[in-house]
């Protein structure tokens, strides 16, 4: 079920691999002081890997694309 609902609300969806979340993890918390978790890091490990690919996955490449993740973890 989850999956069907998602179809109906995604773009996209980009898979990213351990070293590139710790890589989003190690920016978090260098750029803004955060400390987050790995699942929590991992749409900005995305959004890195679709821009260092030159893929605009989230809109049509007529307009700039908005995008949210969530950042959660560092209790």
């Amino acid at each position: 079920y989850a999956v069907a609902s998602m179809a109906a609300t995604l773009d996209a969806v980009v898979a990213v691999d351990d070293a590139a979340i710790v890589a989003a993890m190690r920016l978090l918390h260098v750029h803004t002081g955060r400390v987050v978790e790995p699942a929590g890091a991992a749409g900005v490990a995305a959004l890195l890997a679709a821009r260092a690919a030159s893929v605009e996955p989230f809109a049509p490449p007529s307009r700039p694309p908005r995008v949210a993740t969530v950042l959660c973890g560092g209790n």
